[in-house]
């Protein structure tokens, strides 16, 4: 059932893979022949994916990186691509979140990105040769009220990401961005909320609320990420930026609408105005 692709028995990591967009990215790149490895949190939440062995990892916690990596290296021998997947949203006013609240987000969407990417790293050196894939979203370089940290998050993963590929690309590495808008997923239960909810924000978050349950009932399939991850895995020069479904059109107004237009659209959708 393989097609033999540029992937056929590539040692790949995908973080995050016990559901949502990391579960069916795992699946995906499986059945392109990829011999994959997901991580969890948990091994009992995860229940099985065609092709996908599944790892215990905390992407918080260096021991469980550690542990994790070593444990797939020597199943497999050295990782030759990296999906960095992981992560959660955090919802909320800026002003209603705790630096608490935004520092563990931060822990699990940043850090627990340069973590796993520190610890596979050091293989892809000595091979000469590797894939960094990030998830990042639409919101890596536009905002999104009421989701402010996690926007921040996402804007420095780009940031991030573009650095190191300018590092790693003389050891034959190379690391890129994929860019979901809205996805038809169940992100939203491993979805987190500030605690302190300030009655001054309450209409408009409500308001955003409902903009973004509409936005994800009609959302793009979660196959349509992992197509995406696939071409950005498989393309021989990489783009740094792989933009998916709607997110396509965002980009091109990113770059393109003037400020000002931008801004007015960004109200509208998020019922602002």
């Amino acid at each position: 059932m393989h097609h033999s692709s540029a992937l056929t028995g590539k040692v790949t990591l995908v973080t995050g893979a016990s559901s949502g967009i990391g579960r069916e990215i795992a699946r995906h790149l499986a059945q392109r022949g990829a011999r994959v490895f997901g991580t969890a949190r948990n091994l009992k939440s995860a229940s099985p994916v065609p092709g996908v062995e599944f790892v215990r990892m905390d992407v918080t916690d260096d021991a469980s990186v550690s542990d994790a990596i070593q444990e797939i290296v020597q199943k497999a021998g050295p990782i030759e691509m990296l999906v960095n997947n992981a992560g959660y949203g955090l919802t909320g006013a800026l002003e209603e979140t705790s630096v608490a609240e935004a520092r563990d987000q931060f822990e699990t969407n940043f850090f627990g990105v340069l973590r796993v990417t520190n610890a596979v790293l050091p293989g892809m050196r000595q091979a000469g040769r590797g894939r960094i894939i990030n998830i990042s979203s639409v919101v890596g370089f536009m905002p999104a009220p009421f989701m402010g940290i996690y926007t921040a998050s996402k804007h420095a993963l780009e940031g991030y990401t573009e650095t190191l590929d300018h590092e790693v690309r003389q050891f034959g590495v190379r690391a890129v961005l994929v860019q979901p808008a809205y996805t038809k997923s169940n992100i939203n239960q491993n979805e987190k909320a500030a605690q302190t909810r300030l009655e001054a924000y309450a209409v408009h978050r409500q308001r955003m609320h409902e903009v973004v349950a509409n936005g994800v009932k009609h959302g793009d399939d979660p196959q349509l990420v992992a197509e995406t991850v696939w071409r950005a895995a498989t393309a021989a020069a990489p783009r740094l930026r792989y933009p998916v479904g709607q997110g396509v059109l965002l980009s091109r107004l990113r770059r393109f609408a003037p400020t000002a237009l931008f801004d007015r659209a960004i109200r509208k959708e998020s019922a602002l105005n």
